[in-house]
């Protein structure tokens, strides 16, 4: 009998502890099957494979802001370097008393203009030189024909972006003396370059990829590029395939493939020689 009552109370051990055990196992695939799942989707949030990149500018792309006569700088409007403008869009006004007197010189042609023309077979020419001479040296058309309508000097030309873009540079300030350089002829001046536009498409991108994966690698393919900014952080821009350059580096066996970004953010041209990164992602579409 007590064989029989120890057996039994065994037994009754055995089956309590597997149940435990069980219940166990399930509560804990309820908890840490979720957070699998969450892991594996932080991995497929980032990119498979990143390259490493610079930024860069396309100098030709760029365009000169330059003043070509000695002058003053009156009055910048809010301009700073990375600031986007428009075509027309005024950055400045300045004064040049030489320009005033240039001015001057054209109103005594063009007010005997009637006087000229009836001693002189080229009087027509040497208008057209005048008015060249004053757009040269900074002079808009309209301008030009407010100095016609009012008859009398300008004492401040407005200075207008000459084409859209952002401020690459701003090399001057307030009331700052620009001096044009010598001159050597009518228009052979140097001139003082007070900024610079990076028109857009100016902004590239250069990935080095080993080149076994470089050649898998096609113009117009969609690709991203991430760069940090040390006043936003870290950015992802969009870009596309330019080019991949068919040079390989005999020391690393690498290729250099270049990349256009779009819609590019404000102060990214700023960055111009930082280290960013690239991935590429979706097939070759090729504009």
């Amino acid at each position: 009998m007590l064989h029989a009552i120890i057996g039994c109370t065994a037994l009754f051990c055995l089956l309590t502890g597997l149940q435990q055990q069980a219940w166990a196992h399930s509560d804990s695939s309820m908890f840490s099957a979720p957070a699998a799942a969450h892991h594996h989707d932080d991995e497929e949030a980032e990119p498979a494979k990143l390259y490493p990149a610079k930024v860069s500018i396309d100098p030709r792309h760029m365009v000169s802001v330059v003043i070509k006569i000695n002058a003053r700088m009156a009055n910048l409007r809010n301009v700073y370097v990375g600031k986007r403008v428009s075509r027309g869009e005024v950055l400045g006004e300045i004064e040049s008393a030489e320009l005033e007197t240039v001015q001057a010189t054209y109103l005594g042609l063009f007010a005997n203009m009637d006087a000229v023309r009836a001693f002189s077979m080229t009087s027509e020419e040497k208008m057209v030189d005048a008015r060249m001479n004053l757009l040269w040296r900074g002079m808009s058309e309209e301008d030009v024909k407010r100095l016609e309508a009012t008859r009398q000097p300008l004492k401040r030309i407005k200075i207008k972006a000459p084409a859209s873009g952002y401020l690459y540079s701003l090399n001057v300030v307030n009331n700052q003396i620009l001096n044009a350089g010598t001159q050597g002829g009518q228009y052979a001046t140097s001139g003082t370059t007070i900024a610079t536009i990076a028109q857009p498409g100016a902004i590239v991108v250069e990935a080095s990829l080993p080149v076994s994966e470089a050649s898998a690698i096609k113009p117009g393919q969609s690709a991203k590029v991430y760069v940090t900014d040390p006043a936003k952080g870290r950015m992802a821009v969009a870009a596309k395939v330019q080019r991949v350059y068919a040079f390989v580096n005999p020391v690393n066996q690498r290729q250099w493939v270049r990349l256009q970004v779009f819609s590019e953010p404000e102060r990214l041209g700023l960055l111009n020689g930082v280290v960013a990164t690239v991935s590429f992602s979706g097939n070759a579409h090729v504009h």
